[in-house]
């Protein structure tokens, strides 16, 4: 559990970050005749903005409620902090590439493009909203709710590595999803692909689909509300979903090396998947049932 004077230190050192960040872009321009020292500057911003990323989610890893396996909740609560720190860090690194790269070999010119001012915009508007919610975020999860091994908690606590898994397993199926369909666009113009083979393998694609959306769903589900049967019947689908990825890998009409790949790591999270998964269901039958 995070302590009392521990959290002070790490909100210490969140505002400082943020406080670091603040003066960069009040005063970095002021040194434009200086690009070496602006440069380090510009390295050392993007450098805090990373590290006060990490120490979110390390205090996300010292709740209760991440020890409890609902990462879900976490997410969702805070997922405009994390989206909106990755823009900005975004941001700032494609504005300091830039304004680098065009005062370096003249620091003493004084160059300011109007696709350089537009970008200078929407990443200072980037920073007043990143301090803003970061800043909240911060005071927010010091709040000793989250750090309490409630009798709630207590009769909720699932899995949390299968609930992890099954986080990164549905954004991973929706990469593999799309990358496949680009594939299969690629095979079709470019590889003699007879037409009965491509409906076929674009049909199967979208049974694949339909598939992983439904057992993650009820497995995630099964997983947080330790119910044994969502739980089982997620289980069940990894099957046709591991036969479907087995297909492609090996058994489809033309099977690219980055295909082979991507189903390699999907049978990958299946097999880990299904090892905690029936690890969580016997835990969740030798529980008190009350």
């Amino acid at each position: 559990m995070l302590q009392p004077s521990n959290y002070s230190l790490v909100l210490f050192l969140q505002f400082l970050l943020l406080s670091y960040d603040l003066f960069v872009n009040s005063f970095s321009e002021l040194l434009r005749t200086a690009p070496a020292v602006q440069l380090v500057l510009f390295i050392i911003q993007d450098i805090a903005v990373v590290f006060n990323v990490i120490i979110v989610f390390l205090m996300f890893f010292n709740t209760y409620v991440f020890q409890a396996g609902l990462v879900n909740l976490l997410f969702h609560k805070f997922k405009g902090t994390i989206l909106l720190s990755a823009a900005y860090l975004a941001l700032s690194i494609s504005f300091h590439v830039w304004i680098m790269n065009l005062r370096w070999r003249d620091s003493g010119r004084f160059i300011w493009t109007e696709g350089l001012q537009t970008l200078f915009v929407f990443q200072r508007l980037a920073a007043v909203l990143y301090c803003y919610f970061y800043k909240r975020t911060a005071v927010h999860l010091g709040d000793p709710l989250f750090y309490q091994d409630s009798l709630w908690l207590r009769r909720h606590r699932s899995s949390a590595p299968l609930q992890v898994l099954l986080f990164l397993n549905g954004w991973y199926c929706a990469t593999y999803f799309l990358l496949e369909a680009f594939v299969f666009v690629y095979k079709g113009l470019l590889l003699p692909y007879p037409v009965s083979n491509l409906v076929l393998d674009v049909v199967l694609l979208l049974l694949y689909l339909g598939i992983e959306a439904t057992r993650i769903f009820f497995g995630s589900k099964g997983n947080l509300c330790q119910r044994k049967v969502p739980l089982s019947l997620s289980l069940a689908l990894t099957v046709p979903a591991a036969v479907l990825a087995v297909y492609y890998l090996l058994i489809q009409t033309y099977s690219l090396r980055l295909e082979a790949f991507l189903s390699a790591i999907l049978l990958l999270f299946y097999g880990l998947e299904l090892f905690l998964g029936f690890l969580a269901l016997l835990s969740f039958s030798s529980a008190d049932p009350y």
